[in-house]
């Protein structure tokens, strides 16, 4: 079983390693949004005084949970944002929108190998839960060591409501790798 649920993660974060940039929305001076073009390669727009470390992107290599189609699974998005390092240690927040609602979440920090990949719970358990809202919205924060060498960060969606505790539980099953992206670090 631990097999099965590190081959399917090693495909999910290899396909995330080599994914094109996502479609994302302009918004005007107006506030409205103005539809980009369709074309599978769009840029993500971040305002210049926004200070984010990175975005965490939806993906569905483990599918999409049941009552979820892919277009919805794939709306989800995620900002990551790292603190200054203080007393050895960094704080890493999260905050997602499009998420399940009231769906159960765990973020994990993981490294990928020549042959296989290392990984674990983010901010140690059971740090590393949350829980999104009615609408889909969370955020969330894990404290990490500042001398980490963790690679990626992905939130794994828990459709049994079950967090399965040093491991995220079978992937397309009961586990799903919903948002992943580069981990981030303190500037």
């Amino acid at each position: 079983m631990k097999r099965l649920i590190l081959s399917s993660l090693s495909i999910l974060l290899l396909s995330a390693a080599t994914l094109p940039t996502v479609r994302a929305e302009e918004v005007g001076s107006s506030g409205k949004k103005a539809p980009l073009a369709n074309d599978g390669i769009s840029q993500i727009f971040i305002a210049q005084n926004q200070r984010a470390s990175g975005m965490l992107m939806a993906a569905a290599d483990d599918g999409t949970p049941q009552g979820l189609t892919k277009e919805q699974w794939l709306d989800a998005k995620g900002e990551v944002s790292a603190s200054p390092v203080k007393a050895n240690n960094y704080t890493v927040t999260l905050k997602a929108s499009n998420l399940v609602p009231n769906g159960l979440y765990t973020l994990w920090w993981v490294n990928k190998k020549i042959v296989g990949m290392d990984m674990g719970p983010a901010g140690g358990l059971p740090s590393n839960e949350f829980r999104a809202d009615s609408k889909g919205n969370a955020t969330a924060n894990i404290t990490v060591p500042a001398n980490n060498n963790y690679q990626m960060l992905v939130a794994a969606y828990h459709a049994d409501n079950q967090t399965h505790g040093q491991m995220p539980g079978e992937m397309g099953k009961v586990t799903f790798g919903h948002l992943m992206g580069k981990f981030p670090k303190p500037n």
